[in-house]
């Protein structure tokens, strides 16, 4: 079985002072941070571009798969949308730039499951990562829904997997919270 963690990453950072994907954390770029931690896990990482893609693709490490989505203006699920319809696999992760990688567990835990969707909760709440498999990506792909998060809801095979991490819940998206998050 092949698993593709996908970085959503082709956001304006419109709430930041700076691209969230170019913030330095300890001298390292957050993007790269979030890919080094996904391939510690063992995963194969791409990442969707849109917003100064080839800005952000020069400082990029050389062993992601980079998927650019020209219609990033029309918010995440284009991304989503993007990236399965560029990758093949199994199973896909998706997870954000701006948000803290969660423990391995978590992604162990999703992966367990055998419905077509899952999502980690923690304390009651869902957040990313979010797990599709293949027999999901064309439903995904033709829907006419604006964000994963309804197209989640309208599915009928979704998992929701309680998760012990609560940096699922954190969402740098500016200035300050990507200082508290990420130093």
């Amino acid at each position: 079985m092949t698993t593709t963690v996908i970085l959503l990453a082709a956001g304006r950072s419109r709430r930041t002072s700076g691209l969230k994907q170019l913030y330095r954390v300890h001298g390292e770029y957050l993007i790269n941070l979030q890919i080094r931690t996904l391939q510690s896990y063992g995963f194969n990482v791409a990442a969707v571009l849109g917003y100064e893609a080839e800005r952000i693709q020069k400082v990029l490490n050389k062993d992601v798969t980079v998927i650019w989505n020209e219609k990033y203006e029309e918010g995440m699920f284009s991304s989503v949308k993007k990236a399965l319809s560029t990758l093949n696999g199994d199973t896909f992760l998706f997870c954000h730039v701006d948000r803290p990688v969660p423990e391995h567990a978590v992604f162990k835990a999703l992966l367990k499951s055998k419905k077509a969707v899952a999502v980690a909760f923690y304390e009651g709440e869902k957040a990313p990562p979010v797990l599709i498999h293949a027999s999901a990506k064309n439903r995904l792909i033709r829907s006419d829904l604006k964000r994963l998060d309804a197209w989640v809801v309208s599915e009928e095979e979704v998992d929701y997997i309680e998760v012990d991490d609560p940096k699922i819940h954190w969402n740098a998206n500016t200035d300050e919270s990507l200082k508290r998050y990420f130093g």
